[in-house]
């Protein structure tokens, strides 16, 4: 743990981003389970396509380094639309450069497609101190379409909360879930 004045150093490394099924068609980003013979994740549209759904995260969320200034904590902002970063509270920027989360689906040409974000994550470091992830969207429509190529890129952002005087490297795992409609 480093000392920044009377202040705690708050580290916000990458964020991996996973996906979970929903129970329905889905498609889930590489990272979360076994992947094909081309390294991919597919589900399935039960009956309809037989063109996979798939994502891919090319880009992790990162809220970049920042100082804890006081017991009262704050917020950080990360827009889904243009990666700017708004800082709230006893939080003070360290530098860095701080990422919205990036991925890209992969489908049907054509097809209707939903993507499901949870609405909060608690994010923990290796001293045990947590964070929560909230208010989490992405720069798409609540239904996005597939191009012609049968792909479509977003992003997605959301809200850091740190309460009292929490430090680390926190660190968590995103549940990105996409649909066929």
């Amino acid at each position: 743990m480093k000392r920044v004045g009377k202040s705690l150093l708050l580290t916000m490394a990458m964020i991996v981003c996973l996906a979970w099924p929903t129970g329905r068609s889905h498609a889930q980003c590489r990272l979360c389970a076994d992947t094909g013979p081309s390294g991919s994740i597919s589900g399935r549209d039960a009956g309809t396509s037989d063109i996979p759904l798939r994502i891919e995260i090319t880009t992790d969320l990162d809220f970049s380094r920042l100082a804890v200034l006081g017991s009262g904590g704050g917020r950080v902002i990360i827009d889904p639309t243009s990666g700017d970063r708004q800082i709230r509270g006893s939080i003070a920027n360290l530098g860095g450069i701080a990422l919205h989360g990036e991925g890209r689906l992969t489908g049907e040409p054509g097809r209707n497609v939903r993507i499901f974000l949870p609405q909060r994550i608690q994010l923990s470091a290796p001293n045990g101190a947590v964070a929560e992830l909230e208010r989490l969207e992405t720069n798409l429509p609540e239904l996005a379409r597939l191009d012609q190529t049968g792909r479509l890129n977003f992003a997605f952002g959301g809200e850091l909360s740190v309460r009292g005087d929490a430090s680390g490297q926190f660190r968590g795992r995103i549940a990105i879930t996409a649909e066929y409609e």
